[in-house]
């Protein structure tokens, strides 16, 4: 069985070290790091399971980078975790509103990490609900409707999975049924990476353009229950 995979962002390497050791002896592949920027960087390039963000970085800080992170659609269900040694009721919400999965106090003993990340990732074990979903290519040779998959759906985009592949820098009219809701969301969305499916097929990432407020709730009410 492939290994968990773990990017680990934090800019003191003592810590970043002793961290870096505590979840490798769990069985984790772990990608360590020491700045929001190189997190934001190689979280795109390798898409770990699992990120694990220092609070208290110079330059860009952990809020910031997880809020880089979620812009690309392929990582907007990734758990995220941020860690610090303080912060308020204030620093938590923004770093929520960043789009983290939990805000933790960073724990003093290392071995305490293991449990954390075993937690998180329970919790998101549960494969993602697959939505179908309707829309319309336009592109030089018109318009074409296409039915889908998506996964991985959050206020700013979606993972679309469909038989035939959908071009990078396509403008997509998607439209689809929130699951166990009479809720109809309509929403205008540009395909910003492409890869095959090794299922067959291919994958999509779409970032939303035009996301109604009404909708962001309602997507924000599901993805959250």
């Amino acid at each position: 069985m492939a290994k968990i995979t773990v990017l680990i962002a934090d800019d003191l390497k003592f810590f970043l070290d002793v961290e870096s050791t505590y979840l490798r002896r769990g069985g984790f592949e772990v990608i360590p790091v020491g700045s929001g920027d190189q997190a934001v960087q190689l979280a795109s390039e390798r898409r770990p399971q699992l990120i694990l963000l220092d609070l208290e970085m110079p330059g860009m800080d952990g809020s910031r980078a997880c809020a880089a992170i979620r812009r690309d659609p392929l990582l907007s269900a990734t758990p995220i975790i941020i860690m610090s040694a303080g912060g308020t009721e204030e620093t938590r919400d923004r770093c929520l509103k960043a789009g983290c999965t939990e805000f933790v106090a960073k724990p003093e003993n290392p071995e305490e990490l293991l449990g954390i990340v075993a937690r998180v990732l329970k919790l998101r074990q549960r494969e993602a609900e697959r939505i179908t979903v309707v829309f319309n290519v336009t592109g030089n040779l018109g318009s074409r409707q296409v039915v889908g998959r998506a996964a991985n759906l959050s206020t700013t985009g979606l993972l679309l999975e469909t038989s035939t592949p959908v071009n990078v820098g396509s403008v997509l009219q998607i439209e689809f049924f929130l699951p166990k809701t009479r809720h109809a969301v309509k929403v205008k969305g540009e395909v910003t990476r492409a890869d095959p499916n090794p299922e067959g097929g291919y994958r999509s990432g779409v970032r939303f353009t035009d996301l109604s407020q009404a909708d962001q709730e309602q997507i924000l009410e599901y993805v959250s229950a």
